[in-house]
C-alpha cells in the first residue's frame, strides 16, 4: 500500500490565523498547530505544491514516501543568505536553490531506485533537522556537501569525474542533526570518511558583531531595527547572518582552495579504500573478540559436551539449534587449539549415533559441521 508523509514547521514565528485557515483548507485530515502541519496519504496526493506552501507559511518541510522518495527543504529570508555560496552544491533534479519573492528555498530531493521501507507516522525526523537550518544561516555548509555526496552517488546526469564543491570544515566532527541526516538519506559512511580527509578542523570563531554593528550606516541600523520591531526576521540569527554576509571576507567563509578539490571518482576510489580498511579492522576486532570468548570455554569443554547430549535428547527444534551453536563453539575452539582432528572424530561418532535424527543432521550440515550429501 502506498504511503506518503508531509511535515511542515514554522521556526521564525507562529502561523497567523489567515495562514492557519489556508493550511487547514488544504486537507480536512491535516494535523495543524500554530507552528506545524502534518499530512499523511495512503491514497491520493497532496493538493497543490508543497514548496509553495513552504514559501507561504513555513520555514522547513520534510517529505517521505514508502517507495523511496525523500525531500528536505528550508526557507530562508533572502537578506540572510548568500545564494552564490549555496549554488555550487546544486545537482540537477536533486539539490536546488530557488529565489522567490522575499525568500531563498533550499530543496533536496532523493528518489531511491531500491524503494523505501516502513514509515512511522509520528516520527521526529524534521525536528531533528531543524538545527541544520540555523547552521546554514551561520555559514555552515556541511549539510549541502553531504547532500552533494548522496546526489553524486545517485544522479544519472553527474559524471564520475565531476569535481567536488568546496569542502566545509569539521566534516570529521558531525553533530547529532547531521548524523541523523546521514541515516535518513543513507549516505555512505566510507564516502564521508574519504571526503573528510581534507576537511579542516575549525573552532567556531567569536565574530565581532559589536564592531560590525558600529560599522553599519544609520540607514542600515534603522532597517535592522525595523525588522526586529515588525517581526519579519528571525531576529538574532538573521541579523548575524546579514552582518556575516556584509563584513566577513570570502576567505573566512571558504575553507578549501580550487586546487584542493577532487573529482567524485577520486572520492569513490578513496571511499573504497576506506571501506576495505574499516572492514578489515572490524573483522580483526570481531576475530579477537571471538577468540577471547572461546578462551573462556577452554576448561568447560567436558561440561559443554554433556549439555549438547542433554539438548539432543529432548528431540525438539529449539534445543537442536542450541546444541548446534555449542558445537560451533567447540569446533572453533578446536581449530584455535590445533585439535580439529579430535573434534571431527567426535562429530563422526555423533553422526553414527544419531543417524535417525534427520532434523539434527540437517542442522549440522547447514552449520558445516558435516559434509553435505553428494
Amino acid at each position: 500500500m502506498e504511503y506518503q508523509y508531509y511535515e511542515f514547521q514554522a521556526i521564525d514565528r507562529p502561523l497567523t490565523k489567515a495562514e492557519q485557515d489556508y493550511v487547514q483548507g488544504l486537507s480536512s485530515r491535516v494535523r495543524l498547530t500554530a507552528t506545524s502541519a502534518v499530512f499523511t496519504y495512503s491514497y491520493g496526493d497532496f493538493r497543490g505544491s508543497p514548496l509553495s506552501v513552504l514559501e507561504r507559511c513555513f520555514d522547513a518541510m520534510l517529505y517521505m514516501a514508502n517507495w523511496g522518495s525523500y525531500q528536505l527543504a528550508f526557507r530562508f529570508p533572502k537578506s540572510a543568505i548568500n545564494v552564490s555560496e549555496l549554488t555550487p552544491y546544486c545537482v540537477d533534479n536533486i539539490i536546488e536553490v530557488l529565489t522567490v519573492d522575499k525568500y531563498v528555498i533550499l530543496n533536496i530531493e532523493i528518489h531511491s531506485e531500491e524503494g523505501g521501507g516502513w514509515i512511522e507516522e509520528n516520527n521526529s525526523w524534521l525536528g531533528t533537522f531543524i538545527p541544520i537550518r540555523q547552521a546554514i544561516l551561520q555559514g555552515d555548509n556541511r549539510l549541502l556537501y553531504l547532500a552533494w555526496l548522496r546526489a553524486a552517488a545517485v544522479s544519472p546526469d553527474l559524471e564520475q569525474d565531476t569535481q567536488e564543491p568546496l569542502v566545509p570544515p569539521n566534516l570529521q566532527k558531525l553533530n547529532a542533526s547531521l548524523q541523523s541526516l546521514i541515516d535518513w538519506l543513507e549516505i555512505d559512511s566510507d564516502l564521508i570518511a574519504a571526503a573528510a580527509q581534507i576537511s579542516q578542523t575549525k573552532e567556531n570563531p567569536k565574530e565581532p558583531f559589536e564592531a560590525w554593528v558600529k560599522a553599519l550606516s544609520e540607514k542600515e541600523k534603522t532597517a535592522l531595527l525595523v525588522d526586529i520591531v515588525t517581526g519579519d526576521s528571525a531576529l538574532a540569527s538573521q541579523l548575524q547572518a546579514r552582518l556575516r554576509q556584509k563584513f566577513a571576507s570570502a576567505s573566512e567563509r571558504l575553507s578549501v582552495s580550487n586546487g584542493e578539490r577532487r573529482r567524485f571518482s577520486e572520492l569513490a576510489a578513496s571511499a573504497k579504500t576506506q571501506r576495505s580498511r574499516r572492514q578489515a579492522k572490524e573483522k580483526a576486532t570481531a576475530t579477537a573478540k571471538r577468540h577471547q570468548y572461546l578462551e573462556t570455554l577452554r576448561h568447560q569443554q567436558a561440561q559443554i559436551w554433556d549439555t549438547i547430549d542433554g539438548l539432543i535428547a529432548r528431540k525438539q527444534a529449539q534445543p537442536y539449534q542450541q546444541a548446534i551453536q555449542h558445537l560451533i563453539d567447540l569446533r572453533d575452539l578446536a581449530e584455535l587449539e590445533g585439535k580439529s582432528a579430535i573434534f571431527q572424530t567426535r562429530i563422526r561418532q555423533m553422526q553414527a549415533d544419531y543417524s535417525n535424527r534427520s532434523g539434527l543432521l540437517r542442522r549440522m550440515r547447514e552449520a558445516k559441521l558435516l559434509k553435505r550429501k553428494t
